[in-house]
């Protein structure tokens, strides 16, 4: 599958979105508002932020794990910490990396002065499905590390 037919299924075209074939070709180009461009940033660097935010947290619990056994003063082990924090980090990761390629796909419809339709059901369903995954198998392990 080759780039502008990956790009056509993930964004849509008229080849892929329900009703577009319908719509009639544009003979003048379409203008782009400097807010589009404005508003653009700032849905990346709210998903940045995010990004961010998490990766800050998962390289803080870092500096909270001690020795390798469980210490009686302390609620979860260094062990559980490590895992949590290998959890967390790939989900940053991966929320940058949707943050960016949203971003420069976006931005070249923008460029480009193409007719896109900038509605994604799917990137943040499936990235607010995986935090919650990664809520719960955190809490679990926690919750389980705690009792034992």
């Amino acid at each position: 599958m080759n780039r502008s037919n990956m790009t056509d299924r993930l964004w849509g075209t008229r080849f892929y979105t329900e009703g577009a074939s319908l719509q009639l070709p544009r003979k003048v180009p379409m203008r782009v508002e400097p807010k589009s461009y404005f508003a653009l940033e700032r849905t990346y660097l709210s998903w940045m932020g995010m990004a961010i935010t998490l990766g800050g947290v998962s390289s803080a619990l870092v500096g909270f794990s001690g020795d390798t056994k469980k210490d009686e003063t302390k609620l979860i082990s260094s062990w559980t910490i490590d895992v949590i924090t290998c959890i967390y980090t790939p989900v940053a990761i991966l929320m940058m990396c949707y943050a960016l390629f949203t971003y420069e796909a976006r931005s070249s419809f923008l460029r480009k002065k193409h007719m896109g339709f900038v509605d994604d059901r799917f990137g943040p369903t499936m990235l607010a499905a995986l935090v919650l995954v990664t809520l719960i198998t955190v809490f679990c392990i926690a919750l389980w590390d705690f009792l034992m």
